[in-house]
């Protein structure tokens, strides 16, 4: 619990000293000095990270829907976007199996690349900063690892998991893929 309100507390402590810097900017550009408004602005650009769109692949693709999705949100909320594929076996998995560990987790990365490879032409289309991440454990526990790497993540883009896919043609439904949205707080 209190780890929810420390990150709370940061978002409104950089909250607070942007408000600052903005304030700053407004009272020197009231008093004429337009020049030193115009850099405080600019260095308050600078200084803001950008903010980040982390996608998770279903294992190594990642669905037209999701691509169109996050790059339509990353565009309108201008962020950049941080695709990720992870692996439910980690590599230490085939220890016993040296030869055919490495083989796997290669072609797991290859095929993570090719499909990320057409994510990130669409995004390089739409001027969308792009980058790409593999790894090698559950969804959750990479999502942990990439949420300590990176501070700057506002939103995760996902598919879910249909379990039931084979029960549910024959009952008559069609397949469809839900996106979940969560935000990072």
């Amino acid at each position: 619990m209190a780890g929810i309100f420390g990150k709370i507390r940061q978002k409104l402590s950089r909250a607070g000293d942007k408000m600052d810097k903005y304030q700053e900017a407004i009272t020197f550009a009231e008093a004429g000095e337009s020049d030193y408004a115009m850099e405080t602005m600019t260095e308050q650009r600078e200084e803001q990270e950008p903010t980040k769109l982390l996608v998770m692949g279903r294992e190594s693709t990642f669905s037209k829907e999701i691509i169109d999705y996050a790059l339509e949100m990353a565009q309108r909320m201008s962020y950049e976007v941080l695709a990720l594929n992870t692996a439910h076996l980690s590599c230490e998995t085939f220890k016993l199996f040296s030869s055919s560990r490495n083989q796997v987790c290669e072609e797991f990365k290859s095929m993570s690349e090719k499909s990320a490879g057409l994510f990130q032409e669409a995004a390089a289309e739409k001027g969308i900063p792009f980058d790409h991440v593999v790894m090698f454990s559950e969804p959750e526990e990479a999502l942990e690892s990439i949420n300590r790497e990176h501070k700057d993540i506002a939103f995760v883009v996902s598919e879910s998991v249909e379990d039931r896919g084979e029960s549910r043609i024959e009952e008559g439904e069609r397949l469809r893929r839900n996106l979940y949205v969560y935000s990072m707080v």
